[in-house]
């Protein structure tokens, strides 16, 4: 994530009205390191904790990945570029009603958790 990210990211986030950001993402190196974690300290962006070993709470994992390489199953790239615009094409594509049927599922799947 760059800083050229998240000023097009809180651009879009004012049009929606959404209020506050909270990331989520799993205990990765990378997500955990100081630099991650200064570099949302410095944009005020908070992180939301996720428990070890637990792919079934993250979004990404059980909704999106699968959807994207189904997608993207049997292509070839040349390049970084050229990926990365496919991936971005596919995500844009997702209709708005199965992203909040993947959030509706997240939050059904956090409280199964917390219920247990």
């Amino acid at each position: 994530m760059s800083s050229e990210s998240i000023k097009c990211y809180r651009k879009q986030r004012e049009k929606s009205g959404v209020r506050g950001v909270l990331l989520h993402h799993d205990n990765a190196s990378s997500h955990t390191a100081l630099r991650t974690r200064e570099f949302l300290e410095n944009y005020r962006l908070g992180a939301l904790l996720h428990p070890p070993y637990s792919p079934d709470l993250a979004p990404c994992d059980f909704w999106l990945f699968p959807k994207l390489k189904d997608q993207l199953c049997g292509r070839r790239f040349f390049s970084n570029e050229e990926l990365t615009g496919a991936l971005f094409l596919a995500i844009e594509e997702i209709p708005k009603e199965e992203w909040k049927m993947c959030f509706d599922t997240w939050f059904k799947r956090m409280k199964r958790c917390i219920e247990r």
